[in-house]
């Protein structure tokens, strides 16, 4: 992800080398974690980059931390490295979905990650017969 985010996001963007290193790191990630749920128990929008970079400027006394957050925070919502990303090649496991208590660890699957510039709807994928479509069906109700 690093790597991918050094080719691709900007200084203009606010990242930097230093940054991208700062802020893709399992400690931020925790830390990370714990200024959205904050913000989320705001009510706010936790899409609204203006909100919570305001949000930032209020809470984080540290103007770098506050640049260092808004950072990540334009990470998740340009790639979708939300809170669950660890930054260890692992996705946590949500504490707060109804499934977590079967899990017993604290990691699941292998994170992933794919960019497409240009990328093909569902609907032209299954033309090209590259996808199936299948309803999906809940494990527990």
């Amino acid at each position: 992800m690093r790597r991918f985010a050094e080719q691709e996001l900007t200084e203009k963007e606010d990242f930097t080398k230093p940054c991208l290193a700062a802020i893709l790191t399992p400690e931020f990630s925790e830390g990370y974690a714990g200024f959205m749920a904050a913000y989320a128990g705001t009510g706010e929008d936790v899409h609204d980059r203006k909100l919570v970079k305001k949000y930032a400027s209020k809470t984080i006394q540290d103007p770098e931390r506050q640049a260092l957050n808004r950072a990540r925070h334009v990470m998740q919502e340009e790639f979708g490295a939300n809170p669950l990303f660890a930054g260890n090649g692992l996705t946590k496991v949500d504490q707060n979905n109804r499934y977590a208590k079967d899990i017993d660890q604290d990691f699941g699957v292998v994170e992933t990650f794919t960019f497409e510039r240009d990328p093909l709807t569902i609907d032209e994928l299954q033309t090209l017969g590259a996808v199936t479509i299948i309803p999906a069906i809940p494990l527990k109700a």
